[in-house]
């Protein structure tokens, strides 16, 4: 029996090391997954919570677009991503103050699945800093935009759509 039992032993010595690289292998990778899976549910959380005032901006756009990859492993975001999702279609009319409400459950539920909601009240979620100034820029762009759309498409008179006529510039000297 000493001869088998030393023969499972040099086993054992030989493959004891081979297989604890394996095992700590296997545990840095799982690790790293599981860091970088938070990573980007960290960054998805505070992309919206950044562009919570206006979220037709393109890095909350992204990240709205990214929640279903992101979040597979978290039913409550996702229905509450989907239920904010339908309230952006023009064609249900959903009242602000219902997308504002379906904003701040995504914010909860992504909090929460990423394991920050204790220490976040509800109204923390929907207290929006956008400063006036900032309101009246994104509404100019907005409507530069649809000016030069409009005149694309053709919608605008010819009068309209030169910014200067040219027989008054340069004016002619006297």
């Amino acid at each position: 029996m000493s001869a088998v039992a030393t023969l499972f032993a040099a086993i054992a010595a030989w493959r004891g090391p081979k297989s604890a690289a394996k095992l700590a292998e296997a545990l840095r990778r799982e690790s790293e997954k599981q860091n970088e899976a938070k990573r980007l549910k960290l960054f998805i959380f505070t992309s919206l919570m950044q562009e919570r005032a206006y979220l037709a901006s393109t890095e909350a756009v992204r990240a709205l677009n990214l929640i279903d990859v992101v979040f597979h492993d978290s039913r409550d975001v996702r229905e509450a991503w989907s239920d904010l999702f339908l309230a952006f279609n023009p064609d249900h009319q959903v009242p602000r103050h219902a997308v504002e409400e379906r904003v701040r459950r995504l914010l909860r539920a992504t909090a929460e699945d990423i394991g920050i909601s204790d220490s976040l009240r509800t109204d923390d979620l929907g207290r929006i800093y956008h400063p006036t100034a900032l309101a009246e820029e994104e509404e100019l762009r907005r409507r530069e935009r649809q000016n030069a759309l409009r005149r694309l498409q053709g919608d605008v008179p010819a009068t309209e759509n030169a910014a200067v006529s040219p027989e008054l510039w340069p004016p002619k000297p006297d």
